[in-house]
Order: structure tokens, then sequence, then C-alpha cells
């Protein structure tokens, strides 16, 4: 395994498998075979060695005192001016930040607690359920909680799981493809328009892989508890073949080239930015009702640099950090002393005259649909409904 660095005033540690070339020797092993066996080594190293992944650090500013590491599934882009204002605030420390989906998130953290090797100081998710079950094994140190009067009761959790941001789950779709009158308000329009126009359709909507992100897990499990649509909507979703995503990114640069028409449960946070660049893209906040999300974030019990954690979390929740992140991270505040477009406040306003706003709180109703038996039978249903792909 070969390590390298890449520089800048922040740079990439990143580690991946060094593999041995294979030499045709003549009269040994014939060109088919030896690609045969490049391509089973390439295997082997596939299956053995995970997914690359890639930690950035930045420095701190002055004398390094101490070091902070943050697993997030949060996009760095957004969180590096976070980062970069909390080392204004402390110069001293210097930040290690570890981007992953939110499955492998979890299932990376899992794995080092199981060893008691925990490596992060604060874990940072979207995939809500899976962070209260965290915490709900006993993995999370309580915060103190003095100067949060303000924080609402829906975005903490027994002083050790805090919701910071608030992010509604948005249809979006292309502008140029997709005429006005065909734009879907709510659930019970999308449904009617993939029925009425399969082959139209065919391909060209995009939604989350349950299976495989963590975050699609939460919004569809949410889904089949909110509404009597689910199973309409599913089945339809099926009937156009509709693509399964990993990331909102991906739903979003598929929507804008024009590979989809559009896309279901795409997250919110990250489809304003987009809307701000690409004037192709629209976005639909679904009249029925439009669910909500939070990010949330823990200190390990066992955080190698527990105050460095607490301390972070403290900043992401101060009306500080909150600004910051509102105004530069392009996420939504939940902070009532922040104002702007980007903020819970707007957030209402903007729904005021449709559908509720549904809040998914923090606490153990979350972990509902995390039952073994429950998840099993849920996925199931999906896997036999969605085409695999």
């Amino acid at each position: 395994m070969r390590c390298t660095r890449h520089g800048g005033s922040r740079y990439h540690v990143s580690c991946r498998p060094w593999m041995r070339q294979v030499h045709e020797q003549p009269g040994f092993r014939t060109e088919r075979q030896v690609l045969s066996r490049a391509v089973a080594v390439l295997l082997g190293w596939l299956l053995l060695v995970p997914v690359t992944m890639a930690t950035t650090l930045y420095p701190a500013i002055g004398p390094e005192s101490s070091r902070l590491h943050i697993l997030s599934s949060t996009d760095e882009a957004a969180m590096l001016f976070l980062v970069q204002d909390f080392q204004q605030l402390y110069p001293g420390v210097a930040v290690e930040y570890l981007e992953l989906s939110s499955l492998p998130l979890f299932e990376r953290f899992i794995h080092e607690q199981g060893r008691g090797e925990v490596g992060s100081d604060l874990v940072i998710s979207s995939a809500m359920d899976l962070q209260i079950r965290l915490v709900n094994d006993g993995m999370a140190a309580t915060h103190e909680l003095d100067g949060l009067d303000w924080l609402p009761e829906w975005a903490q959790w027994r002083g050790q799981a805090f919701g910071f941001t608030c992010e509604p789950a948005v249809m979006i779709y292309n502008r140029r493809l997709l005429p006005a009158t065909q734009v879907p308000r709510n659930r019970f329009e999308l449904i009617e328009l993939l029925r009425g126009q399969q082959q139209h359709f065919q391909g060209r909507v995009g939604t989350y892989d349950i299976a495989r992100s963590g975050l699609g897990y939460l919004f569809a499990s949410q889904d089949a508890q909110q509404a009597s649509t689910w199973g309409r909507l599913l089945e339809n979703l099926s009937q156009v073949q509709a693509r399964l995503y990993d990331s909102s990114r991906d739903m979003l640069e598929d929507v804008r080239s024009g590979r989809l028409l559009l896309a279901y449960n795409v997250l919110g946070s990250y489809a304003r930015s987009w809307l701000d660049e690409y004037p192709e893209l629209g976005l639909i906040l679904p009249q029925d009702y439009v669910l909500v999300m939070s990010r949330v974030a823990f200190v390990p019990l066992q955080a190698p640099h527990p105050e460095m954690g607490h301390r972070f979390l403290d900043y992401l929740l101060s009306l500080r950090g909150q600004q910051v992140l509102a105004q530069q991270a392009r996420l939504f505040s939940i902070h009532p002393g922040v104002r702007g477009e980007i903020t819970y406040h707007s957030l209402q306003e903007a729904t005021r005259n449709r559908g509720p706003l549904k809040l998914i709180r923090l606490g153990p109703a979350l972990l509902t649909y995390q039952d073994q038996l429950k998840k099993r039978h849920f996925l199931t249903d999906w896997e036999r409904i969605m085409p695999s792909q």
C-alpha cells in the first residue's frame, strides 16, 4: 500500500494498492492468459482493499497545539468554510476531514468501534436514523447544553445527538426538456405523470438507491410512514425503470445534462446551490408535504481528542457558525437569529401556503425502520419492485 500527499494550503493523503505489473514471459503465458491474470489480480485487490479514501488536512494557522478529526458525509466543498472559520477562532488546531457517503461512514465507524480504534472526534451524517442508532447503542458522549436554550427540541436527543441544519427533500427537473404544463406539484401529480407517459419517461427519472444510500433509506422510510402514495409511487418508478443513485450530486448532474428529466427526493441544500449556477434546473417543493432532515453530529465516547469534538460542535451550533453555514456553506441554518434565503425561517415562509413541513425529529422513533426485521422486509420489498442496476 502506497500513500501520497498532494500539496497546497491543505492537502489530501490518499492510500491505494501499489500493484505489480504482470509481465509476459515468452513460452510461458499467452497474451490472453496474461490479460486474464491481470484482471484476476485487479479483482482480488478490489475485493480485499477498501474503496480509496482521502483525508484532507487543514494545517493549523499558527503553531499546532491540538488536532481535530472529523468523519462526515457532508460535501467538503461546503464544510471547508466552517473548518476554516473555526480555525480563525482556534489557530492552533489542525483539522483532518474525511468525507464518506452515509452508509460507508456508518460501517466504518462500527468497524472502528468494534476494534476499539475510534479515530474521529466528531461524526456528522445526513442519515439521521443511523446516527440515532449509534447514539442509542451508547457510542456518543454527552455534550454541555448551556447556552443552547434556542435549540428546537426536534434538533437534539439526550444531549448527545444534535441536528445543526434543516434541509428539505425536493424534486428537481430540467426546464428545457420538461414543459411547465407537465411539472408535477405534488406526489399525486408525479404518479399520474409517470403512469400516463411511461414510454417518454423510460430511464429518465432518478431517485436514491435505498439499499446503498443511508440518506436515501431515511427519506424512503419516512415517505412510507407519511403518505399513502408511497406504494403507488414506487410501482410507477419501477414501471419507468427509474435510475438509482448513491448521491444527490449525481442526480443533479444527470438532470442538468438531460440524461434525466426529473429526480425525486434530492437533497434541497445541494439543489439550491446548483440552481444558482445552472438556470436549466427547476426545483419543486411538493405541495402535499415536504420532508425536512437535519445533519446530525455527535462526539464519540471513545474520541481521541474529545475536547476538540465538543468545541467544534459548540461552533456549529453558535450564531457565528450558523451564519457561516447559511451564507457561505449554503446549508440551511436552524438558528432563529440567522436570516436569509438558506434558513429554517425562509423554508417556513416558502411553504406557508403549501403542504406542511414534515420535520424528521431526532429521537427513538427513528429506530423503527432500523429494526433488523423491519429493515429487511422494507429492503426486500424495494428490491422486488425496483429494477436491479
